[in-house]
């Protein structure tokens, strides 16, 4: 088994170890990113529209897309 797996955020590729988080590949693709998220500014989803948060599970080609958070 390999330590390390591909996900994509935003459809570019990220390289992260097995076993990290959503917010781990949002860090290694744009801290950025990440600090928005955490912050609530942004919202993260997953393939199928379906919104996940920050210490969500990644498997091998999981897809994360990002969005403007709307007033909550």
């Amino acid at each position: 088994m390999k330590d390390q797996i591909t996900v994509y955020v935003n459809d570019r590729p990220v390289s992260i170890y097995r076993g990290m988080k959503v917010k781990h590949a949002l860090i290694s693709f744009d801290q950025a990113l990440y600090e928005a998220a955490d912050r609530g500014d942004i919202v993260i989803q997953d393939s199928r529209g379906f919104e996940v948060g920050l210490d969500g599970s990644l498997r091998e080609g999981s897809k994360l897309f990002t969005q403007r958070a709307t007033n909550r």
